[in-house]
């Protein structure tokens, strides 16, 4: 009867004991450096798989079992990890544990930053690259072995290449196919849909890809110059273009609707200086060359000084430089890049006035009056140029104002335009047995 009276008050006591041991650990984890409470640390009960997460204010609640102790491992990202020991007197008495991590220093691998060199687009040992032309269909590439150089007056300076090839690239800049171009070349050109055209000395030709090769179809000079060349963009069934001259120091920004086949203008572009002085030549003329201007403007309905600025060609004057003032569409708005006013004069598709924009940057000496369009994202990009260097800097047509400045690796880049995100030009280091290469550098 003693024995089981030992037995059964063993029985209770053990009982009473795993029942008072059992219960739940309640702690917070926190920052040594701030002393606030750390999200995200990983709580676990060594040895076993209980696991709790701290929440926003630190906190965190783990079942322990009937055990007299428990180790507690803390992992965080940011953190040291950390072991504690916790006896079950504390979550007997319900006492919260406070846990302190302390941050963790994260040693990185040694990092060399340099500027990426720029990438080689087309290098050819036995070719130069002469000319091109980025599209939707790829790359196009003109080159040539040898220039050759008009010495006549008027076209002095201009380059012609003699037996050039025609190339076009896919977007790995892997060459697809090619084709000779008959006769002597001067460039690629682009018409309003932006597709490429061929201008020779004697004709032109329309370059397209056709049953996996290229095909030149030939078409009238004067055809170009005076029915393709001068439209440039297209927009909601209209063509733009414009009546620019470069004998006439002010023209017109036209649209041509495709479906009626009427001519609207959105706008007129005038350099007033230059005008005033065109115009003054009259003055100057003798009593008979007055005389032939005045029978002119009677027959043609011409200005009588007008024509007098064309008499005395006045357009070869060293003061005189036809005005630049490109009109582009940026996200279906048209841009007109008027530096005269020294606005940016916007329109809708539709050609109606939108506002005008303040611009300041054509004021800048390093400008080399030129703006290029990205056709691909339809950003515009202001071209500057001081000693051996250029860079471009970004416009925005909303506020006029100059984004950061963007510089090209090598000095006297030739030829520069932009396509999605990238600058193309082309370069040849001086004195270099290298020939003229296309290169590329990320914006």
């Amino acid at each position: 009867m003693y024995r089981i009276r030992i037995f059964i008050l063993s029985l209770i006591h053990v009982s009473f004991v795993n029942a008072f041991a059992q219960g739940q650990l309640k702690g917070v984890v926190l920052s040594g450096a701030s002393g606030t409470g750390l999200e995200g640390v990983h709580v676990r009960i060594v040895g076993t798989e209980a696991m709790a997460i701290s929440q926003g204010n630190g906190k965190f609640v783990l079942e322990v079992g009937g055990v007299a102790q428990v180790e507690l491992e803390l992992t965080h990202i940011a953190h040291v990890p950390l072991r504690r020991k916790v006896h079950a007197n504390v979550w007997r008495g319900g006492t919260e544990v406070v846990l302190t991590m302390e941050k963790a220093a994260i040693e990185l691998p040694l990092v060399t930053i340099s500027e990426p060199a720029p990438e080689v687009v087309y290098a050819r040992t036995d070719l130069h690259v002469g000319d091109y032309h980025v599209n939707s269909v790829g790359l196009w590439v003109l080159t040539y072995e040898r220039p050759q150089l008009w010495h006549s007056e008027g076209e002095a300076g201009r380059r012609v290449f003699r037996e050039a090839r025609l190339h076009l690239l896919d977007t790995a800049f892997v060459e697809r196919c090619s084709v000779r171009v008959p006769g002597e070349v001067v460039g690629l050109r682009s018409d309003h849909q932006q597709r490429t055209l061929v201008e020779g000395v004697e004709r032109a030709w329309f370059a397209e890809l056709l049953d996996g090769g290229l095909h030149l179809s030939g078409i009238d000079l004067e055809m170009l110059r005076s029915a393709v060349l001068p439209w440039t963009d297209s927009i909601a069934g209209r063509m733009l273009g414009s009546t620019y001259s470069t004998t006439y120091p002010a023209f017109d920004h036209i649209a041509y609707h495709t479906i009626s086949e009427e001519t609207e203008a959105i706008c007129a572009v005038e350099d007033k200086r230059l005008m005033e002085l065109f115009r003054s030549q009259y003055k100057y003329m003798s009593g008979r060359d007055k005389v032939i201007a005045m029978d002119l403007e009677i027959e043609t309905g011409i200005d009588r000084e007008i024509i007098a600025g064309y008499m005395t060609e006045f357009h070869r004057d060293p003061y005189f430089d036809a005005p630049y003032a490109p009109l582009f569409v940026v996200n279906d708005t048209l841009c007109v890049f008027d530096h005269f006013k020294e606005r940016v004069r916007r329109f809708t598709k539709e050609l109606r006035p939108i506002d005008e924009v303040p611009i300041t940057y054509h004021q800048d000496r390093d400008w080399r009056s030129c703006l290029l369009l990205d056709q691909a994202t339809g950003a515009v990009y202001a071209v500057f140029a001081r000693g051996v260097k250029a860079w471009l800097r970004r416009v925005d047509t909303s506020t006029g104002d100059l984004g950061p400045v963007q510089a090209m690796t090598f000095r006297f880049p030739e030829d520069i335009q932009v396509h999605d995100g990238y600058i193309y030009y082309v370069y040849r280091p001086f004195g270099s047995l290298q020939r003229r290469t296309l290169y590329r550098e990320p914006m």
